[in-house]
């Protein structure tokens, strides 16, 4: 039988953000593998260069909302246009219309407004509280990428096991495809980086562990006279003036904030790396360890919440909570190319198991389970 699938797709055109590369590399996925049922994504951009550069298929459309606000989009658009499009399948992230036609899929990446509140605005707690959790209870099959985030979910919500999905998310391949040393170069100046450096990246959120970060990498590089500096890639957050200033304050100099880095320079600046570190105190997947394996750059993360589960191994795995374990695992990063070499070597191994068509064939297997 063949399906009517509508995809909430806005989030395709936030580029630094993980709810916007899943929804990318999903649709990109399911458009590969899937030329049976009818997509149609609601957009609030049309014009937006992720979908001027989609290749879309006969079997696919795209239909503008035409209010870009959530609190307005989402409960009267979304749900009007549902209705009208006579949907079999609505897939959201974390928030649905309160009313629509299609059984519902929901993906809930992960419950951070609920394990760390105090790293949100007081609004978007509250409203996440409330409505994420309806949808996930109204929701005929709920999506999340680890088996952490979908245990996690389950307590919170008391979900019948079956009605939860653990679907690992993909990277794409111009992250394992090499680049040459003149592209590597011209991304670095381009957001004025020095080589050698050790990389961040992710947006400027307490969570992401980054003042502790500036501490550690401060202790490791005066006690391996290393000439590494620590650059932190990611656009603006909440709270990311005092970090940018507690950053700076522990680390001087040697830290280097690039602000949002365009999707395109992203595999050149990971690949110009020595080291990766992505300290988070929680994560419900972790994808930016993910893009650095498959670039080939040694990792050093968490042992926490998903991120041990994402790298499997393949990384040298910290305390995040720990400044003094975080500075000697970089400490014995920087300085030791054997250590770099083996996890280089798992990283890539790790990385190849995941592809956005994978995810996009599991993903498609619920929307068949949630119909029926």
């Amino acid at each position: 039988m063949s399906l009517r699938i509508g995809i909430d797709a806005h989030a395709a055109e936030a580029g630094g953000t993980g709810n916007g590369t899943y929804i990318r590399g999903l649709i990109e996925g399911l458009f590969e593998i899937d030329s049976e049922n009818t997509y149609i994504l609601y957009v609030t951009d049309p014009a937006h260069p992720f979908y001027a550069g989609l290749r879309l298929p006969e079997n696919a459309e795209i239909r503008p909302l035409p209010a870009a606000k959530a609190f307005i989009r989402i409960p009267v658009h979304l749900a009007r246009m549902s209705r009208r499009d006579r949907l079999d399948i609505l897939h959201v992230q974390y928030i649905a219309p309160p009313v629509h036609d299609g059984k519902l899929v929901a993906t809930i990446h992960d419950l951070g407004f609920l394990r760390v509140p105090q790293t949100f605005p007081r609004f978007f707690n509250l409203r996440s509280r409330i409505l994420v959790r309806r949808t996930a209870l109204r929701a005929a099959q709920v999506i999340t990428g680890s088996e952490y985030s979908r245990t996690d979910i389950l307590r919170a919500y008391g979900l019948p096991p079956e009605k939860i999905a653990a679907v690992p998310y993909g990277v794409s391949p111009a992250f394992s495809r090499p680049h040459s040393e003149d592209d590597i170069r011209d991304v670095a100046i381009r957001y004025g980086i020095v080589r050698p450096y050790v990389l961040c990246v992710g947006r400027l959120n307490p969570r992401k562990n980054l003042p502790v970060l500036a501490a550690a990498f401060a202790d490791a590089k005066s006690a391996s006279s290393a000439p590494h500096t620590l650059v932190i890639a990611g656009r603006a957050d909440f709270a990311s003036d005092r970090i940018i200033s507690e950053a700076a304050r522990r680390a001087g100099d040697a830290v280097r904030f690039t602000d949002f880095v365009r999707d395109e320079d992203l595999p050149a600046l990971y690949q110009g790396a020595d080291v990766f570190v992505y300290p988070s105190l929680f994560e419900g997947f972790g994808l930016p360890v993910l893009e650095a394996m498959a670039a080939g750059v040694p990792v050093v993360t968490s042992n926490t919440t998903s991120l041990a589960e994402t790298a499997a191994g393949a990384a040298l795995t910290v305390d995040p909570s720990d400044p003094a374990a975080l500075a000697d695992a970089l400490h014995a990063m920087m300085t030791d190319p054997e250590m770099r070499r083996a996890c280089r070597k798992k990283g890539r191994l790790r990385a190849a198991a995941f592809t956005w068509r994978e995810t996009a064939r599991r993903t498609l297997e619920i929307y068949r389970a949630a119909a029926e």
